[in-house]
C-alpha cells in the first residue's frame, strides 16, 4: 500500500499502525457494521515530491471476517502548505 500511486517520490516514509480488539461499529453513519473481530490497519506515507511538494496520505483497511467479504479500504490525502499565508483560524461561534 505504501507509496501506492504515486511515481518516484524524492523521500517516502511509513508507519503501519495495527488496532485490535475493536468495540463493534459502524464503518460509516448509519452504514456497514463492524464487528470486535475487526482489525484495522493504517498506514501513515509521507513523502517529498521531486517538485518539493509534501504529502501525508493516511491510508485505512478494515478486515473483518464477520461482515465484510473483502477489505474495506479508503485513503485520505494531505498537501503540506509552505507557509501560513493560506490559514485564517477563527474562534467558534456560539448560537
Amino acid at each position: 500500500i505504501a507509496g501506492a500511486g504515486r511515481r518516484n517520490p524524492a523521500f517516502s516514509s511509513t508507519l503501519k499502525v495495527v488496532t485490535t480488539k475493536m468495540r463493534p461499529g459502524y464503518l460509516r453513519k448509519n452504514g456497514v457494521p463492524y464487528s470486535d473481530k475487526a482489525v484495522l490497519t493504517e498506514y501513515y506515507d509521507r513523502t517529498n515530491e521531486a517538485n518539493g511538494e509534501s504529502w501525508l496520505v493516511v491510508t485505512s483497511i478494515v478486515d473483518d471476517p464477520t461482515y465484510l467479504n473483502q477489505p474495506f479500504v479508503t485513503s485520505a490525502h494531505f498537501r503540506k502548505e509552505n507557509d501560513q499565508s493560506r490559514w485564517n483560524p477563527t474562534p467558534c461561534s456560539a448560537r
